[in-house]
C-alpha cells in the first residue's frame, strides 16, 4: 500500500510540474518565487485539510497567487484572496496575469495594506502565504494581524523563511505546542496551527523535494545550499 501510495504521489507530482510549466506557461509571471515553491503551494491550496479561503499577503504580479488559485480550483475549493497595495505599480500586470492564466474566477484582489485589509477582514482561513516585507516589524505584524483567522489544522506559509526577521518572527509569534514547523520546499516554510491534519500533504513535498534533489544529481549538478534570495 505505502509503495502504491509513493508511485501515485510521483505521477501527481510529475503531471503537476507539465500542468503548471507547459499548460498554464506560469513562468510568464515574473517573481523571485522559485518552481519547488509554486507547486508545492499548489499541492498547499488542493489538498490543505480544513475549512476556509486563503489568503496571500504579498502578490506582487501574480506567479504565487496563480499557483494558489489554479490548486484551489483542482480541489474545488475556495477563494484565495490576494493582498497587496500595488505601491509599486504592478496592479495592472497583476490582473494581466491572472488573466492569462484564466485563474480570476478563485481571486479576490485586496488592493490594500495588510494592516488595512486585515481590520475589516472577517473570513476563516485554511492556508495563509506571508510574502510581504520581510524585515522583522513587518513579518510580526502580519503574523499578528492574520494567524488568528487560521483554522485549526490549518497551515502559515512563509516565503523567504531564511531572512533573519522571518526567522525572528516565527519564533517568537509561532510557539511550540500551539504551532508545528513541518517541512521547507524551495525557500517557503510550512507551519501547522493546533492539531496536525496535513501529515499526507506534507508526505508529498517531500517525495517532490527528493525527486527534484534526484533529477539535480542525475544531471550531474551538485544539490543548490538554498533556492532563497539573499537578505
Amino acid at each position: 500500500m505505502g509503495a502504491l501510495r509513493a508511485l501515485r504521489d510521483y505521477l501527481d507530482i510529475i503531471g503537476l510540474f507539465f500542468f503548471l510549466k507547459i499548460v498554464k506557461r506560469i513562468d510568464r509571471a515574473e517573481s523571485t518565487t522559485g518552481y519547488s515553491d509554486l507547486q508545492s503551494l499548489y499541492l498547499a491550496a488542493r489538498d490543505g485539510r480544513g475549512e476556509g479561503d486563503i489568503a496571500e499577503l504579498g502578490s506582487y504580479k501574480g506567479k504565487s497567487s496563480i499557483a494558489l488559485a489554479l490548486g484551489s480550483r483542482a480541489g474545488k475549493r475556495r477563494t484565495v484572496y490576494c493582498v497587496d497595495p500595488h505601491s509599486e505599480g504592478t496592479r495592472e500586470i497583476f490582473l494581466k496575469n491572472l488573466r492569462g492564466a484564466g485563474c480570476l474566477d478563485r481571486i479576490e484582489p485586496v488592493v490594500a495594506a495588510s494592516q488595512d485589509a486585515a481590520a475589516g477582514f472577517r473570513r476563516q482561513l485554511r492556508l495563509i502565504f506571508i510574502d510581504g516585507n520581510h524585515e522583522y516589524d513587518f513579518v510580526r505584524r502580519d503574523i499578528e494581524l492574520w494567524k488568528g483567522h487560521v483554522c485549526d489544522g490549518g497551515i502559515i506559509a512563509f516565503h523567504d523563511f531564511t531572512f533573519p526577521g522571518v526567522r525572528r518572527a516565527i519564533a517568537e509569534l509561532l510557539p511550540p505546542g500551539e504551532y508545528t514547523p513541518e517541512i521547507s520546499a524551495g525557500c517557503t516554510l510550512f507551519v501547522s496551527k493546533g492539531k496536525r491534519q496535513n501529515k499526507r500533504l506534507f508526505e508529498k513535498i517531500a517525495r517532490f523535494n527528493r525527486l527534484k534533489n534526484a533529477l539535480f544529481l542525475l544531471k550531474g549538478k551538485k544539490l543548490p545550499e538554498s533556492e532563497c534570495a539573499k537578505p
